[in-house]
């Protein structure tokens, strides 16, 4: 499963590693097209149940 956060960023200790050891991801890390578009992908369907808890999470937070 995709984790849906692209590693995009330098200043975190991981980032700094990361960027240090593969210097052509210095401007970040994302999936290809390939992965992206394959009929296996279920990025939406991960982005859909983020979407699901939030609303609940803030449903809660109200009463």
């Amino acid at each position: 499963m995709h984790r849906l956060l692209a590693f995009d960023s330098t200043d975190t200790s991981v980032g700094a590693q990361i960027a240090a050891h593969y210097s052509f991801l210095t401007t970040g890390i994302e999936i290809t097209d390939d992965v992206f578009e394959s009929p296996t992908n279920i990025a939406f369907d991960q982005a859909e149940n983020r979407m699901h808890t939030i609303k609940a999470a803030r449903v809660a937070e109200l009463g």
